[in-house]
């Protein structure tokens, strides 16, 4: 997304809000098409089952209809609040359930591509053994650090976004983050890898 098209996206995305409150279910549709990729891509990396996050999706979208009128856009943009509803129902869903360790897989969510392992041919072992233990040493962070690095680094959130969603000081994932990074370096480091890189966590195509 170029700086114009993020620029552009809140009058969008008010505009199709304002369709939504006159009646026009057609508008919901596309709101619904342009965050349906990123909802789902939380909801696989928070949950790490795709069934789980295609429910994600449809649970988020259901809840943001039904509160649409209690939307402000002066407290945070509709992607924003999407992300917040997401995240709720993801940590009642870790709640409800202790998800077991699953192994790593490719999935597709309505032609959209979903996460997935594809190293080059040389030293293609390696990375997916890299990737593995970096997305289990993810996994094994506390509830709070787990939520900041996927939303910075696999979202592309920035900080100041991220304050938003999980209603805390931006200086406060700021601190997170960084206790996020050494936990992650010390978890690799135990596995006979140098650092934690966090690049891997994003795009990890």
């Amino acid at each position: 997304m170029t700086q114009n098209d993020r620029s552009e996206t809140p009058v969008i995305e008010e505009t199709l809000l304002q369709q939504i409150y006159q009646g026009e279910p057609d508008a919901f549709d596309q709101l619904y098409t342009r965050h349906a990729q990123t909802i789902y891509r939380l909801g696989w990396s928070m949950l790490r089952e795709a069934q789980a996050a295609e429910d994600v999706v449809q649970e988020t979208f259901m809840r943001a209809y039904r509160a649409r009128k209690r939307f402000d856009p002066a407290k945070a943009s509709f992607g924003t609040w999407l992300y917040q509803i997401a995240l709720n129902y993801c940590r009642s869903y870790l709640r409800r359930k202790q998800l077991p360790t699953l192994p790593w897989f490719s999935h597709s969510y309505e032609g959209v591509a979903q996460p997935t392992l594809a190293p080059g041919p040389e030293g293609r072992l390696l990375r997916d053994e890299y990737q593995r233990a970096l997305w289990e040493a993810v996994e094994s962070l506390s509830s709070r650090l787990k939520e900041v690095i996927i939303l910075h680094y696999y979202l592309d959130l920035p900080a100041v976004e991220i304050a938003v969603i999980l209603n805390c000081p931006e200086g406060t994932i700021y601190s997170r983050l960084h206790n996020a990074r050494k936990q992650l370096a010390k978890l690799l480091a135990h596995k006979g890898f140098a650092s934690a890189e966090l690049s891997e966590v994003h795009h990890v195509s």
